[in-house]
C-alpha cells in the first residue's frame, strides 16, 4: 500500500509500549492496523503539552526535522504542528539537502545518527555552508540517543546552536529552545543590559565566526565611548571556542583600559581560558562564577 508505514520490529515494540494500547489476538495478523492504532493513541497522549499560547511566537514559521526513526518524527512533528509551526521532514542527508533547495527554514533539527553519525556531521557542515553562501539564517539543533562528550563537543565545534539528548523530555526541550531562541531580542549573537551608567553586561550566544566577533567588538566600542566603560561578558552559553578568535578579548580589554574601565568575564569554558592564555590575558582579565560577583568586584575596584 502507498501509505503503509514501514518500521523495524524494535520500533514496532517500542511504539506499542509507549502507546499503551491493548493487544488482542495475534499481533502478526494485522501489524499495520496496530501501528495506526498506536499512533492515534500517542497523538492523544501528546495533548498533555499544556504550554500557554503566549509561550510560543508567531515568528517561528518552519522547522525541518531530519531523523530516520519514524516514532521520533511522529512525536516531534505532531507536537510542533499542534502549536502552529510548519513542519517538514527528511529521513536522510540527501532528502534534507533537497528540502533546503526548495524552502527556507527557521530551525533545523537533526539526529546525528542517520544511521551513521558521519552523515549527521556531514549535514551540519553542509547546512552551515548554505547559511554562509546563501546568507540564510536558521538555527541548528542536534539530537541523539547518545550523550558521549566527544561526539557532543565535535558537534559544537561544527557550530550547532544546541545539542539535546533524547531523554524522556527531549521533544519538550526542543520546543523550549526554539521558543527561547525566537523570543530573544533581535540580535542573535548577544543580548545586553545596563547595570548603571557605567557597567554593561553582554550575554554572548555566538562567537566562533569573524562576523560575530566584529559585531561584538563594535558593540563594545559603542558602549565604552558612550560612557559604559566597564564591560562584563556572560559566557555561560559558549561551550566551544576557537583560539583564532582570541583577539575579541584583547580588543575589549584594550577598549575598556583606554577609558580606565574594567573588563570581566563570567563562566568561561576551558577553551576560552586557553584563548586568554594565548593572548597573555588569562591572569589579567578577572573571571567570576556569576554576574553578581563580577558587578560587586567592579563596583569595589572601579577607578573614578
Amino acid at each position: 500500500m502507498e501509505n503503509e508505514i514501514t518500521i523495524t520490529r524494535e520500533q514496532f515494540d517500542d511504539l506499542i509500549k509507549l502507546s499503551e494500547i491493548e493487544l488482542a489476538g495475534d499481533v502478526e495478523d494485522n501489524p499495520q492496523e496496530l501501528v495506526s492504532r498506536a499512533l492515534i493513541a500517542l497523538e492523544r497522549k501528546l495533548n498533555y503539552f499544556s504550554f500557554p499560547m503566549s509561550f510560543f511566537t508567531a515568528e517561528v514559521t518552519s522547522v525541518l526535522i531530519v531523523d530516520d526513526t519514524e516514532l521520533s518524527i511522529f512525536q516531534l512533528s505532531t507536537m510542533l504542528k499542534k502549536i502552529g509551526m510548519n513542519v517538514y521532514v527528511a529521513r536522510n542527508k540527501e532528502e534534507a539537502l533537497a528540502e533546503f533547495k526548495k524552502k527556507t527554514f527557521d530551525f533545523l533539527v537533526l539526529d546525528l545518527y542517520l544511521p551513521d553519525y558521519k552523515d549527521g556531521f556531514d549535514l551540519i557542515r553542509e547546512a552551515n555552508k548554505i547559511k554562509n553562501e546563501e546568507n540564510k539564517d536558521f538555527k541548528i539543533i542536534a539530537i541523539s540517543g547518545t550523550d558521549n562528550p566527544k561526539i557532543v563537543q565535535e558537534a559544537f565545534k561544527l557550530e550547532i546552536d544546541e545539542f539535546i539528548p533524547k531523554s524522556p523530555q527531549w521533544h519538550e526541550n526542543i520546543l523550549k529552545f526554539i521558543t527561547n531562541a525566537s523570543n530573544k531580542i533581535s540580535n542573535e549573537e548577544y543580548t545586553k543590559y545596563f547595570i548603571n551608567d557605567n557597567i554593561c553586561v553582554l550575554t554572548i550566544y555566538k562567537v566562533n565566526n569573524d562576523k560575530y566577533v566584529e559585531k561584538i567588538i563594535q558593540e563594545v566600542n559603542a558602549n565604552v565611548l558612550s560612557g559604559k566603560r566597564n564591560i562584563i561578558f556572560n559566557l555561560e552559553h559558549i561551550k566551544i571556542f576557537t583560539e583564532s578568535y582570541s583577539r575579541l578579548f584583547a580588543e575589549v580589554y584594550k577598549a575598556t583600559s583606554l577609558k580606565e574601565g574594567m573588563f570581566a568575564i563570567v563562566k568561561p569554558c576551558e577553551d576560552i581560558k586557553h584563548a586568554l592564555e594565548d593572548v597573555f590575558l588569562l591572569d589579567t582579565i578577572q573571571s567570576f562564577d556569576s554576574i553578581e560577583e563580577a558587578i560587586e568586584y567592579i563596583e569595589m575596584n572601579n577607578i573614578e
